[in-house]
């Protein structure tokens, strides 16, 4: 490593100080830019100021020119967050990588190094490149096969263990002697397992193959109490004679990564207001499930469990009461059910539960009586008591000729039968139930014959600016106009959603609706603002919602800017991102804005951030109306404004609620406090008379 500190110099005022670093800049430019190896110099905002002539023949940053941000060329967040640190604080780093040129493979180290003025003030970061094809040549020869090469590039905190099966001789690479204190065992491995994963470790060991590398992830066994997770690697390599000749271990401290990976997944698989884990979580151990009864016979039960009237605690007690009510479930759940059965929270008040390793009927009922029991206690909350019941429904698979998916249906049946007889009861699925499932298939029909006689309407909800006290634009609900039940909103007819045709002809009605309305809008004047319309999945997979989307704005006559699609992370995160992010762009090229619906509710969501165009972050509501989200709330807000996005947002109820997001500096909000969403005969009244 290259030491960049310069030699001390007396106090100096201001103006020297920033003459000499500018000086001394020059003096690093130009010894970089004839240095006799590979070098880049970059400045104190992570530009590229200079390179060396090897640097250059060597092409290592291609594409990247002086004034550019070096961070470019980097190969992922790690390298890049390790620069930042480098620059800010002088942290020094290196890293390997992989070049390939007209098919040749070559291994370069770099390396950062800052430099500092005589105060200390780093004003520059010097990167040095090494060929080192030669030395992981040598080290790919020498350890007999390639994994070992990668694992030894990490270097440091790698630890080597090698034994001669014949001589009994252990060698210790030496590298990482914390380790070594607790790597090191006589014949048995698992001496330094921690007895809580040594079961899980044996049946590993047992399952290799002499000759075969295996890769075991567990707790190091230490007297100390210090959780420490190692990852090892570990080969038996076979003599002449096809015996064991050589046991080779090679052990690296993961501690840190493991919990950066706990943390991650508590995100992506946790609900946040419960604890529970959440739908894609549930979907993995879903999947676990029907993994183990199709390769073991083994038997497992699903319970669905939706809380009785969840609406009207809301709507009378508020939502806090709600949210109180969620979170006891959520204990309630914990304790009715095994540990090591899946409870999980999928959405609203929607429950869940995987259970394992049943024998039959009696072991799942009898988790549903106890959870009857605890329910049967009053919740007290803000000085009140009130009593909650919840609908129960429950399904077993152990045919093992029968289809494992069956069982969400069977276990919904078995939910909607219970809330039909009455709520406040459970119900175990008896294949004569199916009558359930043919009044969603009577609905879908309805829905179907409601399409063709234009009875869908749209409905439009203001979305307000709060800097300008405006009205930006309005988000499009759709409605259905029954003839004989009234105006319904979609979670009547939420099945037809979830039906790929439907969705498609309904998000068809949908669109060509906003946009005739915005057609007569414009004619009459109207400063509607922006329009925002959902799109589904269904409408991304036809591979032309670019194109349909451009072809009918310039039929109806409304420009690209007066249109907003709003797309959930689901559907980022669905099927074929590919094509969705290649439609996104195509739209926001041509000047449709892009916003993101309900964020925070689902997973990945700064990886989606980071990978598409989106002009506006919509805050679910459930974080709005929650005083305990405000820290996630400001966190979003926050977000959005350092990525040049503008925050809407929704579910503003009432006035506390507005002051808060506008201390937040929230741009823009949209809820009941404002207006319900509206026919859109009576929106050019209220955009006339808003602020008035």
């Amino acid at each position: 490593m290259l030491s960049m500190a310069l030699k001390p110099a007396p106090s100096m005022a201001a103006d020297d100080i920033h003459a000499q670093l500018r000086l001394r800049m020059a003096s690093f430019e130009a010894f970089v830019a004839h240095a006799p190896f590979a070098a880049a110099l970059i400045d104190r905002s992570g530009r590229l100021v200079a390179v060396s002539p090897e640097w250059r023949d060597e092409d290592l940053t291609p594409s990247l020119h002086p004034g550019e941000p070096f961070a470019r060329c980097l190969m992922n967040l790690e390298d890049v967050e390790s620069l930042e640190r480098c620059l800010a604080s002088g942290e020094p780093f290196s890293r390997y990588r992989a070049q390939t040129s007209e098919g040749v493979q070559r291994i370069w180290r770099s390396e950062f190094a800052a430099c500092r003025s005589d105060e200390g003030v780093i004003f520059a970061v010097i990167v040095t490149a090494r060929d080192v094809t030669g030395y992981a040549q040598t080290a790919l020869r020498a350890e007999r096969n390639e994994q070992r090469l990668k694992l030894a590039l990490e270097l440091d905190d790698l630890m080597v263990r090698e034994v001669d099966l014949k001589t009994g001789e252990v060698y210790v690479s030496g590298t990482c002697l914390e380790l070594e204190k607790w790597c090191l065992f006589d014949r048995d491995p698992l001496e330094i397992v921690h007895e809580d994963d040594r079961e899980r470790m044996a049946q590993i060991m047992r399952a290799r193959r002499d000759g075969e590398a295996a890769v075991f992830e567990f707790r190091l066994n230490r007297d100390d109490g210090i959780e420490t997770w190692v990852r090892s690697v570990g080969k038996r390599f076979l003599g002449a004679d096809g015996k064991p000749e050589r046991l080779v271990n090679l052990f690296k401290d993961i501690t840190d990564r493991r919990r950066q990976t706990e943390a991650v997944e508590n995100l992506a698989f946790r609900d946040p207001l419960t604890g529970l884990p959440n739908r894609a979580y549930f979907q993995r151990k879903f999947q676990e499930a029907v993994d183990a009864s199709e390769m073991a016979g083994e038997i497992f039960g699903l319970i669905m469990i939706d809380v009785d009237h969840f609406k009207d605690i809301n709507d009378t007690l508020g939502h806090d009461a709600g949210d109180a009510l969620l979170r006891r479930l959520a204990d309630v759940l914990r304790h009715a059910f095994r540990s090591g059965d899946t409870v999980a929270r999928l959405g609203g008040d929607e429950f869940a539960v995987i259970l394992r390793g049943l024998h039959g009927e009696g072991d799942m009922l009898r988790p549903i009586k106890s959870l009857q029991e605890l329910l049967r206690q009053p919740i007290q909350h803000g000085g009140r008591s009130f009593s909650v019941s919840a609908s129960i429904g429950a399904a077993l698979h152990g045919d093992p000729d029968a289809d494992p998916h069956h069982i969400f249906k069977n276990a919904d049946i078995a939910l909607y039968r219970a809330k039909d007889e009455g709520r406040n009861r459970s119900i175990l699925f008896d294949p004569s139930m199916r009558s359930a499932l043919e009044q969603r298939l009577e609905l879908l029909r309805d829905v179907r014959a409601a399409i063709e006689a234009d009875e869908f309407i749209l409905y439009y909800q203001p979305v307000i600016d709060l800097e300008s006290a405006s009205v930006a634009g309005f988000e499009a609900l759709m409605r259905w106009a029954h003839p004989e039940q009234g105006v319904l909103t979609p979670d009547r007819f939420m099945a037809a959603f979830e039906d790929q045709d439907l969705s498609l002809k309904l998000g068809d009605v949908a669109f060509e609706t906003a946009l005739k309305q915005m057609r007569a809008w414009l004619d009459a004047g109207v400063e509607f603002g922006r329009v925002a319309v959902n799109i589904s999945a269904a409408q991304f997979r036809s591979g032309r919602l670019a194109e349909e989307v451009q072809e009918r704005l310039a039929r109806w006559g409304v420009p690209c800017d007066r249109l907003t699609i709003e797309v959930t992370e689901t559907v980022y995160m669905g099927w074929a991102s590919d094509v969705v992010s290649d439609t996104v762009r195509k739209l926001h090229a041509a000047g449709v804005m892009i916003a993101l619906d309900d964020f925070g509710t689902g997973y990945a969501s700064l990886a989606n951030l980071r990978q598409f165009p989106i002009d506006r972050l919509k805050i679910d509501k459930g974080f709005v109306q929650n005083t305990e989200d405000a820290a996630i709330v400001k966190a979003v807000i926050t977000l959005g404004g350092s990525m040049g996005m503008k925050v809407v947002a929704e579910g503003v109820e009432d006035r506390e609620q507005l002051e808060a997001l506008a201390a937040y500096g929230c741009d823009q909000v949209q809820g009941y406090h404002f207006s319900r969403p509206m026919p859109p005969e009576k929106v050019p009244g209220f955009v006339d008379g808003f602020g008035g």
